[in-house]
């Protein structure tokens, strides 16, 4: 097994992917409240304290709210510490719908609980890694299965130990196992399709000397329309005049700021493409990205501004550098397409590129990408 695709979870791996959008946890949190209030309903009789239990579902939706608004875009990655607020608004409530049931006449099959705690773990799954998913699980399995024996062995001995605990952590055990089997197959399917993503890329050498030679013959074509007539002028006249001379020096003078010029434009500037591109890069940090980064930022500046329904001269790219030594990076552009469309054409790109840089972010309603360099030192 690739342990490599047990360390990165969907969203890191396919961030435009539909599984990973946000919308997934808020489904969860809205099944989990119509499923758990229609329980509490039902057996309200049997309830000692109903009322805490609604608290709890409350927190339930709460973590599951908490996972929309952390894995919103332009927000970083989601991590484990990004995962340990719900997680603890799902423990808070498991003990307090715990605590609701110690004197109740319900049977422990009947307990919503368990399902809450799994939905939220179904909620992490595509924000989550194999290895996250599994040790998320294995605590609230242990943790249900001790809040079940707690909750409902001594009031009414329905079930022995052992049975109660595998009641009670069973749901907890199949969302465990279901959302670490999604993480795993999207991550290795994922990672296999990119596997080229680093192979098929030049090196810095060969990014470098396309843009220079772009470069150079775009400067020698100018260069000859400008200075041939005038040689030709002297020669055949056979005299240097002052008027000669004058001509002389203000072509230098144009010709140096058009090398000046030249010399400092940044290798993004330098792409061949329909419209303008417009970087602000005062440290000059473009120049710093490796061939994967260039290759990968490159194929999709192409992309965008090679279709039709690009605006021309839309293209902004300002990179910046920050404390830590690193590159916060932000490019947006005009695309009139459909999201989905717009996805599709860009995707192949997006994932090579968040294969050599960090926390990529992409919010389809500003039409603006951001990522990070990271440090060289």
């Amino acid at each position: 097994m690739d342990t490599r695709s047990l360390t990165l979870s969907p969203q890191q791996i396919d961030p435009l992917s539909w599984y990973t959008r946000p919308l997934v946890p808020v489904v969860l949190g809205t099944m989990i409240v119509l499923y758990s209030v229609g329980s509490l309903v039902i057996t309200w009789r049997q309830l000692a304290a109903p009322l805490l239990d609604l608290v709890a579902v409350a927190l339930v939706l709460a973590a599951c709210l908490t996972v929309q608004f952390r894995t919103r875009p332009m927000r970083r990655t989601f991590g484990v510490r990004q995962a340990l607020l719900p997680l603890g608004l799902t423990a808070l409530a498991l003990a307090i719908s715990t605590f609701a049931n110690l004197d109740s006449t319900l049977t422990v099959q009947f307990w919503w609980a368990p399902v809450g705690v799994a939905t939220v773990i179904g909620a992490l799954a595509p924000y989550s890694s194999v290895r996250a998913v599994l040790v998320y699980g294995a605590f609230f399995s242990v943790l249900c299965g001790a809040a079940s024996i707690a909750a409902f062995l001594a009031p009414v001995h329905v079930w022995p130990p052992l049975s109660a605990w595998v009641i009670g952590a069973s749901s907890v055990i199949i969302a465990t196992v279901a959302s670490a089997t999604f993480s795993w197959s999207m991550v290795s399917r994922t990672r296999a399709l990119l596997s080229w993503a680093g192979a098929t890329v030049p090196d810095d050498s060969v990014a470098q000397t396309t843009a220079a030679n772009h470069v150079e013959r775009t400067t020698v074509a100018r260069l000859g329309a400008r200075v041939a007539p005038f040689l030709a002028s002297v020669a055949d006249a056979g005299v240097v005049t002052e008027a000669d001379r004058a001509l002389a020096g203000q072509l230098a003078r144009r010709l140096r700021s058009d090398l000046v010029d030249s010399a400092n434009r940044s290798w993004l500037e330098s792409i061949p493409v329909r419209g303008r591109i417009f970087v602000v890069d005062p440290d000059r940090r473009a120049d710093r990205m490796s061939a994967p980064q260039r290759a990968a930022l490159r194929g999709m500046v192409l992309a965008a501004l090679s279709n039709p329904t690009t605006d021309a001269g839309s293209l902004f790219i300002e990179l910046r550098a920050q404390g830590d030594g690193s590159t916060a990076v932000a490019l947006s552009l005009d695309l009139d397409l459909p999201e989905g469309r717009r996805t599709m054409m860009l995707a192949p790109y997006y994932l090579a590129l968040q294969m050599t840089v960090g926390d990529v972010t992409w919010d389809p309603a500003r039409e603006l990408l951001r990522f990070e360099l990271p440090s060289q030192r």
